[in-house]
Parts: structure tokens; C-alpha cells; sequence
């Protein structure tokens, strides 16, 4: 492919045009010489958000609705990656935003390698938090064990239709979490930008804060494990070595540290047996 590559942005947005028209100037602001641009509306009922939308559809921005009956990122993502016309597609939540040379950078590593199916980059955190966003270093292994991949990565059209999309059935959160590992099993490979080039929106009501609740982040994790189990059966053995490991770490920690200041890994641990107990009966 040429350095030209098509890229689409898909915008889902739902209640958030407050913050639309910056994500939609970050996209504007796009180096890449191609870009295309489509949001799509999940079923809004603010006013201010359909009255952006109407002025971006006057302004020639193609503004598209999640198909009736369906409702959340993974049918918004889907609606628009369908009617997409670029070889490459980023997703852009609303309320983030992206820096100018992101997606060029990453379209000249994906026309350099086939093999390299997603791209992604360092990020901070910006809103009511403020810092850079802290993830493990990419490896297939380090996926399994938890998402550490932000939505907003380069990927590839063809891919896209090849794993079947976004699971629609994840309505908790994580599908991008369950579409990474579906790339990444079938065989994608990964790689990092060294650069924060993308900005993740902390503000109240986001569906990061809405998931810090312990126990529907174990539902959301647990049904992308319903939907992946295939995924998490074949590569069992990371699995239960990443327990030892937790084990060990307990064992250690427990003969320096009291209790109080260990219970986070401690339930750590636990999060990670609950998640898999069910998995792990079924090798």
C-alpha cells in the first residue's frame, strides 16, 4: 500500500456533544493526506448532542445511527466500520481526543509490515484525572491475562470482517478487549508507538469510572470469557502460571507486609480465580 492509505475515524457517540466537535477537530487535524470521518449516533436523546449532529451532517460529516434494537460501542463501532470505505479504521470515543501526526505514524507501520495487524501508542490521562496512562508492555501472554490495549489502535478493515467484529453481546464493556484477542489469536501482531498520541477523557459517568466497581468489572471479565473461551482453553497453561506466580508473590509478600497493605494483589488473585474457575473445569 501506498503511504496514502485510507484510514477511517469512527465516532460512536451517545449524550457527549459536549466534547464531539474536539474530537472531530482531532481528526480534522490528522496529518494523513486521507482521511474519513464517520459518526455515529447511539441513540442520543440530549439536545445539544442532536443539534451537533446536525451541523456536522450540514458541514458534509456523514453521521450515521446505530441500527434500531441495537444499542452500545460494539453496534455503534460495527455501524460504522460497515459503511467505512477505508483500508484502515481507528475508533475514537467522543469524549477523547488524538494528536496530529497518530494516525500517519501508525499507517506507515501497517503499510510496512502485513504481519502487524494493530497499532497503538503510549496515552494520557486528561479531565478529572491527569497523567500518563501506565500499561504493561504489549505480549500475547500479558493480553490473556488482561486487557492492555486502549480501543483507540489502527487496525485493518479486512481483519475487522475476518473475526466477525465487535462482539455485540458484550453490552458490560471490555469488547475491545474480546476483539484484540480475537486478532491477536488468529495470528495479528502488535506494536507500540513509543509516543503518547492519543488522550483518554477521565470525567464522571465514563464508562471507565462506571466499571471501577468491583464486581461489574468481574461481570463484564467474565462474560468476555464466555465469548472468548475458546481462546482462554487453548492457552490454559498461561493461565495457570500467572496463578503460580500470583501465589508466589503472596507467599513473599506475606513475610514483609501486613495484610492491610497486600489486599490489593490478594484480591487480585481472587478476581483472576473467579474469572477462569469456570474456564479451567472445561480443559
Amino acid at each position: 500500500m501506498s503511504t496514502s492509505s485510507r484510514v477511517t475515524i469512527v465516532i460512536p457517540c451517545y449524550n457527549d456533544g459536549q466534547y464531539l466537535l474536539e474530537a472531530i477537530a482531532a481528526a480534522q487535524a490528522q496529518t494523513h493526506p486521507s482521511i474519513e470521518i464517520i459518526v455515529v449516533d447511539d441513540h442520543s436523546t440530549d439536545r445539544h448532542t442532536l443539534a451537533v449532529y446536525e451541523n456536522l451532517q450540514n458541514q458534509g460529516i456523514t453521521v450515521l445511527q446505530t441500527p434500531l434494537g441495537k444499542k452500545g460501542p460494539s453496534a455503534a463501532r460495527n455501524a460504522g466500520i460497515a459503511a467505512a470505505t477505508g483500508d484502515y479504521i481507528l475508533p475514537l470515543d467522543a469524549d477523547d481526543t488524538i494528536a496530529p501526526s497518530y494516525i500517519s505514524k501508525a499507517v506507515a507501520v501497517l503499510d510496512a509490515n502485513p504481519a502487524v495487524g494493530i497499532c497503538y501508542c503510549h496515552a494520557r490521562f486528561f479531565g478529572l484525572k491527569s497523567g500518563p496512562w501506565s500499561l504493561l508492555p504489549y505480549s500475547f501472554d500479558e493480553l490473556l491475562c488482561g486487557n492492555i490495549i486502549f480501543a483507540t489502535a489502527l487496525f485493518r478493515k479486512s481483519d475487522w470482517i475476518r473475526v466477525g467484529g465487535y462482539d455485540e453481546t458484550l453490552t458490560l464493556g471490555l469488547e475491545d478487549y474480546a476483539f484484540w484477542l480475537r486478532l491477536t489469536d488468529q495470528g495479528a501482531q502488535v506494536q507500540q508507538l513509543k509516543e503518547e498520541l492519543f488522550y483518554y477523557r477521565i470525567k464522571r459517568g465514563s464508562r471507565t469510572a462506571q466499571l471501577a466497581p468491583e464486581n461489574k468489572h468481574l461481570r463484564a471479565l467474565a462474560m468476555v470469557h464466555d465469548t472468548c473461551a475458546d481462546i482462554f482453553s487453548r492457552h490454559s497453561g498461561v493461565l495457570r502460571q500467572r496463578i503460580a506466580v500470583l501465589q508466589n508473590d503472596r507467599a513473599r509478600r506475606e513475610c514483609l507486609f501486613s495484610w492491610k497493605i497486600c489486599a490489593p494483589l490478594f484480591r487480585m488473585e481472587w478476581s483472576l480465580r473467579q474469572c477462569i474457575k469456570k474456564l479451567l473445569g472445561r480443559c
